[in-house]
């Protein structure tokens, strides 16, 4: 059985940690969901072959794709926060009500799947 990775957006900005805290948010009241959480930073040839990963990208420039894509590892879930609505507003905090609608979406996505 494959294992389930979720990859965040390391950005600074309030889209790039809204990945991250919207996450750990969804880990908490989901646990056994995810093996591991790695932000795209921390990315590494390291990945089993038999793990599928699910991206959660702070904005369209789609950081945590590329490095992957350099892996020749494709996700079997792409989710980004300025398609729902979400704004990039520099390095504003995230507000809660982002983090809630990111991790209601990973939610909903996951069940799709």
């Amino acid at each position: 059985m494959s294992e389930l990775i979720v990859v965040t957006c390391s950005g600074i900005s309030n889209t790039g940690r809204l990945t991250g805290q919207a996450v750990n948010a969804f880990m908490q009241r989901h646990p056994g969901v995810f093996e591991r959480h790695i932000p795209a930073a921390d990315i590494s040839d390291g990945l089993s072959s038999d793990s599928e990963v699910v991206v959660i990208e702070g904005c369209p420039d789609c950081c945590s794709c590329k490095k992957l894509n350099a892996l020749g590892v494709l996700p079997v879930l792409h989710i980004t926060a300025t398609d729902l609505g979400i704004e990039k507003r520099g390095v504003d905090e995230p507000a809660f009500a982002e983090i809630e609608i990111l991790s209601s979406e990973l939610r909903k996505a996951l069940k799709r799947l």
